[in-house]
C-alpha cells in the first residue's frame, strides 16, 4: 500500500498486526533496495520501507537537509502509522538515522538491524571530499559522481559478473533529482558522533557487514558490536558495501537467524 506522510513516499507489505519493520535505505539509492529483503518477510511481519526526503518519490523541497530533519521525518512516519516497538533496519545513511534515532528514542524500538554502517561523524577530510562532491555535482552533473560512488560500493567480483545489474543500478541512481543527492550529501556532514551510545543500546542488535566492503570496513563494525551488550555480527564474504544486493540470501538467512531470536 502506497502513502504520502508529509511529503514522504511510504510503503506499507503484509499484515499490520504483525510485528512491524521499518527499513530505511542508503545513499544514493530509494526504498526499493530492500525489495528482495521484503518480499523475504512480508509474509510474517509488517514491513514498512520509505523513501528519504529527496530520494525517490518523496518531496525533495529546497535540498537543505540535515541528520536530525531526516530523523524527524522517521519519526513522523512511525508516530503516524501508529507503529509500536517497530524493528528498525538501517543501510549505511540509513543506519546513521536509525543510530540517531535509537539514541534519542531509546526503548521505543523492539531491535536494531544496521548493515554496512558508522556511529562517528565526518572528519575534516571527510566533510571537505563532501564539499568538493557537492562543487563537481554543480560543474558536471550526477554522472561523474555516480560512477566513481559504485566503483567503490559493489566488489569487484559483483562489478566483474553483474554488469548488466549494475548497470540497471545506475540508471535508477540516475533519475534521481540532483537537488535530492546534494541535500543527502550535506545531512551526512551534519550528522553528531553516536558511538557513545552503543553502550546504553540494551535492545536486540544485528551488525550485517561485507568483507569486501571498502567504504566501511568489516573491522569498524565489528568494534561497534563490541561495544553493544546483546549485538550479533555477521560479515558477509566476498561483499561490498551494497551487502543485500550483492550477497541477497545470506542477507535474509542473517536476519532470519536473528529475527527468531528476537
Amino acid at each position: 500500500m502506497n502513502k504520502i506522510i508529509d511529503g514522504i513516499h511510504v510503503k506499507t507489505y503484509g499484515e499490520v498486526t504483525n510485528q512491524s519493520i521499518i527499513f530505511i535505505h542508503g545513499f544514493p539509492f530509494d526504498h526499493t533496495l530492500f525489495k528482495n529483503v521484503i518480499n523475504e518477510f512480508k509474509d510474517e511481519y509488517y514491513c514498512i520501507s520509505y523513501d528519504i526526503r529527496g530520494f525517490g518519490d518523496s518531496e525533495f523541497n529546497t535540498g537543505q537537509y540535515t541528520m536530525e530533519s531526516y530523523v524527524e521525518d522517521l519519526e513522523n512516519v512511525i508516530s503516524r502509522l501508529k507503529l509500536y516497538k517497530p524493528i528498525i533496519c538501517g543501510f549505511s545513511m540509513g543506519g546513521y538515522i536509525a543510530l540517531r534515532i535509537n539514541e534519542k528514542l531509546g526503548g521505543n524500538y523492539k531491535a536494531l538491524i544496521l548493515a554496512n554502517t558508522i556511529t562517528s561523524n565526518d572528519n575534516d577530510e571527510a566533510k571537505l571530499k563532501r564539499a568538493a562532491a557537492i562543487s563537481n555535482i554543480d560543474a558536471k552533473g550526477i554522472e561523474p559522481f555516480i560512477d566513481k560512488f559504485l566503483s567503490v560500493a559493489f566488489s569487484e567480483n559483483f562489478s566483474k559478473k553483474e554488469p548488466l545489474k549494475l548497470e540497471k543500478i545506475k540508471d535508477k541512481i540516475m533519475r534521481l533529482n540532483p537537488i535530492g543527492i546534494k541535500g543527502g550529501i550535506l545531512a551526512m556532514v551534519s550528522r553528531t558522533d553516536t558511538t557513545r551510545s552503543l553502550k546504553k543500546i540494551d535492545i536486540p542488535v544485528l551488525l550485517i557487514s561485507g568483507e569486501n566492503d571498502q567504504i566501511i570496513s568489516p573491522d569498524i563494525m565489528e568494534q561497534m558490536a563490541n561495544k553493544i551488550k546483546n549485538s550479533t555480527f555477521v560479515c558477509l564474504s566476498d561483499s561490498g558495501h551494497v551487502s543485500m544486493l550483492e550477497k541477497p540470501d545470506e542477507f535474509n538467512s542473517a536476519m532470519r537467524r536473528f529475527l527468531e531470536t528476537v
